[in-house]
């Protein structure tokens, strides 16, 4: 008895001491107060009783105490904490009560309005013309708190370290060992260097009259001599951007309350704190992520202050100040926690059940990415010159790192000088470089080995008329040759039993800009009245890889073909090409009494118009490094009756694209329209692109996988035009929401509509409808379904062209979230 009293003593002693005991009393007073909150972060530990005590638990280092009428207090972990709350005064009380709320301040949120009315008022592109220069120094490394730590850590630890790797380096294989030894090299490199370390000058040129330009004027990256052009055109700036912060279809996401006006640079200043909403239950009403100070004067953005949700994960500090009354970005601070470095240092004394593993007793160090932007030289309404601004709108300039010195606005540190050296040995040991270029190939949709891109694009597709198709597809990139890339390709359809292939040559005739001359030839089946996506980025044609799921209406074309490629601006790309071709229908189709093989001869004409669009030149060619709306295409092709040709048609197709954001969240506008005149057979027409099967009553038929510009609910190889136009709106909706997991998820509604007409349909003999009539399809796609990473669309028909059953009205959408 005595022993099962001492036990339970000594249990209950235990449990007690783990406990955090907090009192909390008034700094006027010394009362307790009573129902006290104790956050750690955003989680809720406990309320404090009527002797203003609390006991709990926690692993966090510090703890938020909040209580009605008081100020809250941050304070240190003890075992016995005693904290002091001082009473707040009348307008501090009255910010409280508007916070506790949990709803955005409308005092606030009207600054917010009246700051983005004068947005580009304020902003620098008011001016005629500017031009400044940029130091950016972006590293990765532990905080400087805990250097030291580390490296005390590491030395102590060296001998372990050596024995562990004798004993478990031989079971490993080569590669698991080269990783293993990799790591280690890592780790004992990061005792004296940062494990990354990045600068970048930069000149950023604007002109109401030539545009923007941004020149690398130098920049060196640890670890690699050659730069990663995807990297040059990072920008981790809020630079020429709205702060997302402060964006109006965000104002869902995060809760604004006016907070003081304080003097700023001797000036009159809001300040607005923001924080973001989560679960409001859960929530620490007065964890803000941050602080917006509004110039009391013209309204522009002068400083915001973000940190992350919990503590410790990183913060963001981007001053603005005024020249010539306008602002610009003065200086920027980010830090972001990356990961951890995490080591065990032996068995845990904790008790384990049998049958499982013992517990490893481990210690983390936290790496950070740091970023620091420093802007200066500024120049306003210079005089500025059209030859500054030809080619792309960014330019290398160096990248050997010669230039910094000059421009650094501090001196590098022993440990950030060591970087250099270290890094850039560590990656030539371990060939991380090759690991960086095939990442960023992959991101083209290619696969990089040595001087062969192999494109993922051909391994893999499926259509009614060739079934499964395989095949391989290769192109021989600089490496090979800085003016030649020959390129093939093949593939066979299981279903057909044919091969298909082709063959080309790429002659690079500038290295400033796209300029190509090539010359191909190819023998493959293509689904009949698709416009040209000769244009077209990797993004848009992927989503069209499975367009042609229920569509069996295809032709067989054997090209010989040249084609001149050119970028006449930054916007203006242009393809002008000549081809011959034997085309022949691979369905049961005739045209007029001409039977359905043809031969053509015709002349095409192509052009892209992206004013918004940034690109730069690299090795491998043109990258486009910001996408931006609105986009524009135009397609022509004539048919001659010029040497052996037997067609004589014209053919006109454009597609215009646009995307805004506003409170209403993305909206994004598609203008489509063809018209087709002449002798040509039905692939020189339109179809206006259905995804379902229309010739099956099973539900399943009902399902089909993104496109670009097709209808959902509509018969795949059904409907034909010789002219068209179509409109199709998406709107994703200003809120998002959990549903299992940690994604969010968001709703988007569709809505797409065409009209045609066709002016002698006898000449077709085939099964097909023409789309005389407004054919409308209303859609609702549920993105990142139940947390999940595809998306779930339902399609309803409508108008003219629904039926009386249902069954024949609806479609259904799968993809890949993303596409």
């Amino acid at each position: 008895m005595k022993q099962s009293l001492s036990s339970l003593f000594l249990l209950i002693f235990a449990f007690s001491f783990s406990q955090i005991q907090l009192k909390v009393i008034s700094s006027k007073n010394q009362k307790p107060i009573y129902n006290a909150s104790v956050y750690c972060d955003d989680n809720l530990l406990g309320k404090t009783n009527a002797n203003g005590e609390l006991s709990f638990k926690t692993k966090c280092k510090k703890v938020d105490i909040l209580a009605n009428n008081f100020e809250s207090e941050e304070a240190d972990i003890k075992k016995l904490m005693q904290i002091s709350l001082k009473p707040s005064s009348e307008k501090t009380g009255n910010i409280d009560r508007i916070v506790l709320t949990d709803k955005s301040d409308p005092k606030a949120l009207k600054m917010l309005d009246e700051l983005l009315k004068r947005y580009k008022e304020n902003s620098p592109k008011a001016l005629d013309s500017y031009d400044f220069k940029s130091y950016s120094k972006i590293s990765i490394d532990f905080d400087k708190d805990s250097v030291a730590a580390y490296q005390d850590f590491m030395a102590k630890r060296t001998d372990s370290i050596k024995k562990i790797e004798n004993r478990t380096l031989k079971n490993q294989n080569d590669k698991k060992k080269k990783d293993s030894l990799a790591e280690d090299d890592l780790t004992k490199m990061a005792q004296n260097n940062q494990f990354f370390l990045w600068e970048k000058v930069s000149e950023y040129k604007y002109s109401q009259k030539f545009g923007e330009k941004t020149n690398i004027i130098d920049n060196r990256m640890s670890g690699f001599p050659n730069p990663i052009y995807e990297a040059l055109a990072l920008n981790i700036s809020n630079l020429n951007r709205i702060p997302r912060q402060i964006r109006p279809e965000n104002r869902k996401i995060y809760n604004y309350y006016l907070s003081d006006t304080i003097s700023l640079d001797n000036r009159k200043t809001f300040v607005i704190k923001f924080k973001e909403v989560n679960n409001k239950g859960k929530q620490n009403p007065r964890k803000f992520n941050g602080k917006i100070y509004v110039d009391a004067e013209n309204f522009a953005l002068k400083k915001i202050e973000s940190s992350s949700k919990k503590s410790n994960e990183g913060n963001v500090v981007s001053v603005w100040k005024p020249i010539n009354n306008k602002w610009f970005l003065d200086y920027e601070n980010l830090k972001i926690r990356m990961g951890d470095q995490t080591f065990t240092t032996g068995k845990s004394n904790d008790t384990v059940k049998a049958g499982q593993k013992p517990k490893m007793n481990k210690k983390s160090f936290s790496n950070f990415l740091f970023v620091k932007n420093q802007y200066f030289d500024f120049e306003i309404n210079k005089e500025q010159k059209s030859a500054d601004f030809k080619g792309y709108a960014l330019e290398v300039k160096s990248s050997d790192g010669s230039q910094l010195q000059k421009y650094r606005t501090d001196s590098l540190t022993t440990r950030e000088k060591g970087t250099y050296v270290k890094i850039d040995s560590l990656v030539k040991k371990y060939n991380f470089d090759k690991k960086v270029s095939l990442f960023t190939n992959l991101m083209k949709g290619n696969f990089r080995y040595k001087m062969v891109d192999f494109d993922l694009t051909k391994i893999f597709n499926y259509d009614k008329y060739q079934g499964v198709r395989l095949g391989a597809g290769a192109k021989l990139n600089e490496k090979f040759s800085k003016t030649f890339s020959p390129d093939a390709y093949f593939g066979f359809g299981f279903r057909d039993h044919t091969w298909k292939y082709g063959a080309g040559l790429d002659v690079k005739l500038s290295e400033k800009r796209t300029s190509i001359f090539r010359v191909d030839y190819s023998d493959d089946v293509f689904a009949a009245g698709r416009i040209s996506t000769a244009l077209w980025d990797n993004p848009m044609k992927l989503k069209d890889l499975g367009v042609d799921l229920y569509n069996a209406n295809f032709y067989q074309s054997k090209k010989f073909g040249a084609s001149f490629l050119y970028d006449v601006s930054n916007s203006l790309t242009a393809k002008i090409g000549l081809n011959h071709e034997n085309q022949n229908a691979l369905f049961d189709y005739q045209y007029q009494n001409l039977g359905n093989s043809f031969k053509n001869v015709s002349t095409t004409v192509s052009l892209k118009f992206s004013p918004n669009d940034k690109n730069m030149m690299t090795p491998g060619g043109k990258l486009t490094y910001e996408k931006k709306f609105p986009q524009f295409f135009l397609n022509y092709e004539m048919g001659s009756k010029i040497f052996d040709g037997e067609l004589n048609y014209h053919r006109l197709d454009a597609l215009a694209i646009h995307q805004f954001r506003s409170k209403l969240g993305t909206t994004t506008l598609k203008f489509l329209g063809g018209i087709s005149s002449g002798t040509a057979p039905i692939w020189k027409n339109f179809e206006i692109t259905g995804q379902t099967n229309g010739s099956s009553e099973n539900w399943t038929s009902k399902i089909n996988t993104p496109s670009t510009l097709g209808f959902v609910t509509m018969p795949s190889g059904t409907f034909y035009a010789d002219k068209f136009v179509s409109l199709q709106v998406s709107q994703y909706l200003p809120f998002r929401f959990k549903t299992i997991g940690k994604t969010y998820s968001t709703i988007e509604l569709e809505y797409k509509s065409a009209i045609g007409n066709f002016k002698n349909p006898e000449n077709h003999q085939f099964n097909f409808q023409v789309l005389n009539h407004n054919y409308q399809e209303v859609g609702l796609v549920w993105n990142r379904f139940l947390g999940r990473k595809f998306d779930v669309g339902f399609s309803y028909r409508l108008g003219y062209y629904q039926t009386s059953q249902f069954k024949d009205n609806f479609g259904l959408q799968i993809r890949l979230s993303g596409f």
